[in-house]
């Protein structure tokens, strides 16, 4: 009886530790993604003796109370180079133009926030929080993916690099003219060195707070696109059809390039051409489709087979 006891508990024991993995796995990718990079710049700043002095995991306050949280900071008389790091896996598409980038692992896809809008928003919360005074100083952008991406795009990026860890050393040789004296990279290195935070129940706080400013904008959006308000100009949206799907789209287009795609869920009445409402549907060849029911008649005008 003790010994099924025991192996009983072994093994709740095991399942509930690979429940906290799978809950924590994104985490743990990224992290491990962040410590392949630091690496390398470890090796730069050893190879270089006082050329470049990095920060790792900077979270730069904005002025709206939230924080913009950047992988890492490397400082050089050349000027700041902002880099995130991305530990995807597969085959990576995409450009500098679209919203989202694309992951395929086999016939699966994910699509993932456009890492280079995602620095340009880093790099916007870094020259704010510097403000007017260094304005002058440069500041560029470095995307890196770890070896387990295949970068499929093919394309020359114009605002970042993107690139494998260790092409890092040959992008920063290519800056060669001086930025900055030796006072302003020094006065820098103080003000970036005064957010690396040490305490850890500070740090805790401090990524708490980053998180929930994260979520509480992406409700605001939600609430913004369910109104048809565009989140960022206040513009009404107008639904569109694209070669991805249906997908919500800023009425000032082109000067607002918001858009957001139109999720269709069970009950939802149809938005394109009838007032019917979704509904899952078995055919006759026990083929199974989301389609909408118009008096009792099931049609699949606006959505794709499932």
């Amino acid at each position: 009886m003790n010994l099924f006891f025991f192996y009983s508990l072994l093994l709740f024991l095991f399942v509930v530790f690979l429940v906290w993995i799978k809950a924590n796995e994104s985490k743990w990718i990224g992290s491990i993604g962040e410590y392949r990079v630091r690496k390398e710049i470890e090796k730069l700043e050893k190879s270089s003796p006082g050329k470049f002095k990095a920060f790792h995991d900077i979270y730069i306050p904005k002025k709206d109370g939230s924080s913009s949280q950047i992988d890492h900071i490397l400082l050089s008389d050349r000027g700041l180079f902002v880099i995130e790091t991305k530990n995807y896996s597969g085959w990576i598409f995409g450009d500098e133009s679209s919203k989202y980038w694309t992951q395929v692992i086999y016939k699966r896809k994910e699509k993932f926030l456009n890492p280079i809008w995602q620095n340009k928003g880093h790099i916007k919360a870094l020259k704010g929080w510097l403000g007017e005074e260094y304005s002058h100083i440069p500041i560029y952008s470095i995307v890196v993916f770890t070896p387990r991406a295949q970068l499929k795009s093919g394309i020359h990026f114009t605002q970042s690099h993107v690139i494998y860890p260790k092409q890092l050393k040959k992008v920063l040789e290519q800056y060669r003219t001086k930025a900055m004296d030796h006072e302003t990279k020094r006065y820098l290195a103080e003000k970036l060195k005064a957010l690396l935070v040490k305490d850890n129940p500070k740090e805790r706080e401090i990524k708490k707070k980053h998180i929930q400013s994260i979520q509480n904008h992406q409700k605001r959006i939600k609430e913004h696109v369910r109104q048809n308000r565009c989140p960022k100009c206040g513009g009404s949206l107008v639904l569109k059809k694209g070669k991805y799907g249906t997908f919500k789209a800023c009425s000032n287009y082109p000067k607002c390039r918001f858009t957001e795609k139109v999720l269709w869920a069970d009950g939802m009445k149809c938005l394109l051409c009838c007032p019917g409402v979704k509904t899952r549907y078995v055919s006759e060849t026990s083929r199974r489709f989301w389609g909408f029911l118009v008096e009792n008649t099931a049609t699949r005008k606006g959505l794709s087979a499932a």
